[in-house]
């Protein structure tokens, strides 16, 4: 009995093992995750560590360096002021090439002006961005924080709910109005999130991730779509939440009184929710351009990757020329 219990262990853990060798060595490859625990924020990036994002239309080096930060093609110099970029997978964007993302095209485009650094952080909202700046970031020497906000996503992902169940741990805060609110620090890791952890050591883990995604998105949400009527959601919390945020992201750096610039970049289809951002950041007195009106006015493309909706390596490039004309920084 034993025996055969073993030979049947043995033989899954060799059949896995033989699957993830094809895959790393096939046309189905699918890299492996780039973060790791961290218990301020949930996730962070590994440090001092590189591999490869891959999907339908890409296979990119990315490098983060010995802080977790997406790699700087420039060195570090002390004489220099830094700008510090904050905002999600668009900003970290690990598949576009290194030299291009924002931040090296920032560098590039101002002459190195500044030191630019990139924590942008996949599947993070203005909520964990503000803990990464708590968290992360050495304030002393900066001269600017630009702050990239797609608006109707991060809209929707800036709302707490207590014990709701995620992937991943995540930071959140809690708000009672602007003034208000509790920072709820990510859950303990647990035996599942350790077996995540160890499994995405692997190509495996995309493969079941991605194969449960499929899933979710083509059988269990069309028959959700098909057995409910869509209802209108009431985004009165949401935006709460979210200006609260960036009331105490504003009010955080101007307590560290270093001179501060805080400026606000935001990518929005919405009309409604623009006007509504526009008013809000006008009563706070926070600078801020709509990428795409920027992006018309200077004839520059945002263009996306066709297999997942990311900017590509020009619209990056776009940007940072989209940055400098615009005189957001000087």
């Amino acid at each position: 009995m034993f025996k055969n219990i073993l030979i049947m262990v043995l033989s899954i853990v060799f059949a896995l093992g033989i699957f993830d060798f094809f895959l790393k060595y096939s046309p189905y490859e699918y890299g492996v995750t780039p973060v790791e625990y961290d218990k301020k924020i949930g996730t962070w990036h590994r440090k001092s560590y590189e591999n490869y994002a891959i999907s339908e239309c890409y296979k990119v080096k990315y490098i983060f360096d010995k802080k977790g930060l997406v790699a700087n093609i420039f060195e570090h110099n002390n004489t220099k002021k830094d700008v510090i970029l904050l905002g999600d997978s668009y900003v970290e964007a690990i598949m576009v090439k290194n030299e291009n993302i924002i931040h090296n095209a920032l560098a590039r485009e101002l002459n190195q002006k500044y030191n630019f650094l990139n924590y942008g952080l996949s599947d993070s909202s203005p909520i964990q961005q503000f803990i990464i700046l708590q968290e992360k970031v050495n304030l002393k020497n900066t001269k600017y924080v630009l702050q990239f906000i797609g608006l109707e996503n991060d809209l929707k992902d800036v709302l707490y709910e207590k014990g709701k169940s995620r992937r991943r741990p995540k930071v959140y805060i809690d708000f009672k109005n602007f003034k208000e609110y509790e920072i709820i620090r990510p859950r303990n890791q647990t035996i599942f999130d350790k077996a995540g952890d160890l499994l995405s050591e692997y190509q495996l883990y995309f493969f079941l991730k991605r194969t449960f995604t499929y899933f979710k998105k083509h059988v269990l949400e069309r028959e959700r779509s098909e057995s409910k009527k869509v209802e209108k959601k009431d985004l009165n919390k949401n935006w709460m939440y979210f200006k609260g945020v960036i009331y105490q992201t504003k009010k955080y750096l101007k307590s560290v009184n270093f001179n501060i610039e805080y400026k606000i970049l935001i990518s929005s289809g919405n009309k409604k929710n623009n006007k509504i951002m526009r008013e809000f950041l006008d009563n706070e007195n926070i600078d801020y351009i709509f990428l795409e009106d920027e992006a018309k006015r200077l004839n520059k493309q945002l263009t996306n990757f066709t297999c997942d909706r990311h900017w590509d390596d020009q619209a990056h490039i776009n940007i940072a020329k989209i940055i400098q004309e615009s005189g957001l920084i000087k």
